[in-house]
């Protein structure tokens, strides 16, 4: 008898983590999709830390031909290259670098929590949505997605992606199993009426972003199915790192 599939939704990287076979991380604003541009635009890796020092004292261990980027309250600390927004990184910026630190406020912290629990990282959102749940569904029949979320708690724009995400996978897999946190995220997609922007707007923060004049960065995050490209964690140099889909140096 087959087993059958499941579906996992963590609306917050504070919960305990389920026994999966591989993760989708999802930080739809704006951390996935940083991550998915900078190896759209040549990038060769991606460390991602969990606070600002650190990322200072692993880009130090780089060297100065890394780039440093990232964001606290939505604005690059002092003496970073870039904050987090990822029309930064268009025009092929990322080539330039022998590689990427990277701390956010939510994102990189869920991907290091992923990550602790040995089993596949994925990179997700909205611009690799197709790829990304092609990817997971190749790799197992148990498939968590994490939610950054929002200072330890659930967020409405992450909860909004891994709903179009759950909805994904059961038009792909009839049958599968999903827990409450899936069943949570689908029937918030299906209030949206599957219009994503909509319901990343509806999210507390969304007004910091509005006050710093990112509401370009909202819409290019939402764009669905632009890139093939589904970043997987790995080891570069004993630190988690994240390759455009390609295994790391171990």
């Amino acid at each position: 008898m087959t087993n059958r599939g499941k579906v996992h939704v963590c609306l917050s990287p504070l919960e305990d983590l389920p026994v999966v076979d591989i993760w989708l991380v999802v930080d739809i604003i704006r951390a996935s999709s940083v991550v998915v541009t900078f190896f759209d635009e040549g990038g060769r890796v991606l460390v991602p830390v969990d606070s600002v020092e650190k990322a200072r004292l692993v880009r130090e261990k780089m060297g100065p031909h890394w780039l440093l980027m990232g964001e606290r309250d939505a604005v690059p600390p002092e003496g970073f290259d870039l904050g987090n927004s990822p029309r930064d990184l268009l025009g092929g910026i990322p080539k330039k670098y022998a590689g990427a630190v990277m701390t956010t406020s939510n994102g990189t912290r869920a991907w290091i929590r992923a990550w602790k629990t040995g089993h596949p990282v994925l990179c997700a959102g909205a611009r690799n949505a197709a790829a990304a749940i092609e990817r997971a569904l190749d790799g197992g029949t148990i498939i968590g997605i994490l939610c950054a979320g929002r200072e330890g708690r659930a967020a409405m724009d992450d909860t909004a992606c891994a709903g179009l995400l759950v909805s994904r996978i059961l038009s792909k897999k009839k049958g599968f199993f999903t827990d409450d946190g899936a069943k949570i995220a689908l029937a918030l997609w299906e209030t949206l009426k599957e219009d994503l922007g909509k319901g990343v707007r509806m999210a507390s923060h969304m007004e910091k972003l509005r006050k710093l004049g990112m509401e370009d960065d909202v819409d290019f995050c939402c764009e669905r199915d632009r890139s093939r490209i589904v970043p997987e964690m790995s080891e570069f140099k004993g630190y988690p790192a994240f390759f455009s889909g390609k295994e790391g140096e171990k």
